[in-house]
């Protein structure tokens, strides 16, 4: 396990560009380069729906005489389903603070205009000193408290694992162990990323190793339990009858390995076609944003592959700017509704070199990188890069669809609701650049 890191996967200054604040803040809650997750997405519509307004979030204040809270006087009885027995909530003498005094568990329900929630809250001398939402783990090594954390999402075979152990035995909560892996199984697509075994297996071994010190705080029914943390598996693996089967026998690295030898090749870009051009005439305007903030980069893609573009991040005075031009290539169609375009040709048209910094009242400029058009290094990318173009018509709800795991670019894309079935179209052209997931997408 990665020991001793610093806090600053898990905090974030909210100062610099804009840009700059709102990748930190995506990485915060979603992992590196990730926007929130469909369940997440979905529920916050389906909120606002109900509501039919705009609900504002407020801090929660400390509550001396919380409502409807629950402190079992002894272990909750079990339903008649598999899992572990639980545990007797009253037993639990957490010391999170490690300040020598024990913390009191309650399950607290919060009513709300747009519905009720719970709390795990922990208690201290009459005061409430922490609150977490329910399933997270208490997780104890060496004679210590911490909480845990983990995730593991996925959404159309794209994965996003992470965990952390919290320590508030300081003024701040410190994140001393993490760790996170990103992969998919989408290995016959162009957008497909990473898929190392050795990888998977290291983050599932040092996660479960944290769950076999930890118990689950939940909410069943109205009731604070406390259960044995269970070992996590990777189920997915055995959603391929008749192609791969896993062998109980062997460890789990030498099953990821053996799945991944039994899953098709990876995707090869096919042939270039001669004299294609791009199925629009007039020259089209597209836009890389997150739809809030004060950053996009503004792109006018031709019909022969050519474009500009125009990138500007607005901190106060201060103004991140770079002008670009370029030429896409070796243009295929994929399928009616996609076309896969080679980066031949990418060049700056700011006045200044990169990190250069000049003041033209009232604005203070620094010459930046193309983003949209830059790579996972940050740099703007080399030719030979691959994008793909889809057109309104493309879709997502099927294993063989134009965007069926395409989660990053699918995360820009302005309507951001889930494909359901063949009607559900992306209703505008789309361009993924295939090296960061980021998308350029245009009006209609």
């Amino acid at each position: 396990m990665k020991e001793n890191m610093p806090r600053t996967p898990f905090s974030t200054g909210l100062s610099g560009s804009a840009k700059e604040t709102e990748i930190r803040i995506r990485n915060i809650f979603s992992g590196p380069k990730r926007r929130p997750p469909v369940p997440l997405m979905v529920f916050t519509a389906l909120m606002i729906l109900l509501c039919g307004n705009i609900v504002s979030c407020q801090m929660k204040e400390t509550e001396q005489e919380p409502p409807e809270v629950s402190v079992p006087s002894e272990a909750v009885s079990r339903p008649e389903t598999k899992g572990p027995e639980p545990l007797s909530v009253q037993d639990l003498k957490p010391d999170l603070n490690r300040n020598g005094v024990p913390e009191e568990l309650r399950l607290v329900k919060h009513d709300h205009s747009y519905g009720a929630d719970w709390d795990v809250e922990f208690w201290e001398n009459g005061e409430r000193i922490l609150w977490k939402s329910p399933g997270v783990c208490l997780y104890t090594q060496d004679g210590k408290d911490y909480l845990l954390y983990y995730t593991l999402f996925e959404h159309q075979g794209d994965f996003d694992y992470s965990y952390r152990v919290a320590d508030f035995s300081g003024e701040f909560e410190e994140n001393p162990v993490w760790n996170s892996v990103r992969f998919d199984t989408n290995f016959n697509a162009p957008f497909h990323k990473d898929f190392d075994p050795e990888k998977i297996a290291v983050f599932m071994e040092e996660l479960n190793e944290l769950l076999s010190h930890s118990i689950r705080l939940d909410n069943r029914a109205g009731e604070l339990t406390a259960e044995e943390c269970q070992p996590e598996g990777l189920p997915w693996l055995d959603n391929y009858p008749g192609i791969f089967t896993r062998d109980p026998e062997k460890s789990l690295v030498e099953n990821l390995r053996d799945f991944q030898a039994a899953m098709p090749p990876d995707w090869t870009p096919p042939a270039p076609e001669d004299d294609v051009k791009l199925l629009f005439d007039q020259p089209m305007e597209m836009t890389f944003a997150s739809g809030a903030g004060a950053w996009q980069t503004v792109l006018t893609l031709h019909g022969d592959g050519t474009f500009q573009g125009d990138y500007c991040d607005a901190d106060m005075e201060i103004q991140y700017v770079c002008q670009f031009h370029g030429r896409f290539g070796d243009m295929v169609q994929l399928s009616d509704n996609s076309w896969y375009l080679v980066l031949k040709e990418l060049a700056l048209d700011t006045k200044y070199p990169v990190g250069a910094e000049w003041d033209e009242k009232p604005y203070h400029y620094i010459s930046s990188e193309p983003y949209g058009f830059n790579g996972t290094d940050g740099k703007a990318l080399e030719p030979g890069a691959g994008f793909i173009l889809y057109c309104p018509g493309a879709t997502g709800h099927e294993p063989g669809t134009e965007l069926y795991g395409a989660y990053e670019f699918w995360t820009w894309w302005p309507d951001r609701h889930i494909f359901q079935d063949s009607s559900d179209t992306l209703g505008r052209y789309g361009l993924h650049n295939l090296e960061t997931g980021y998308g350029f997408f245009s009006d209609r």
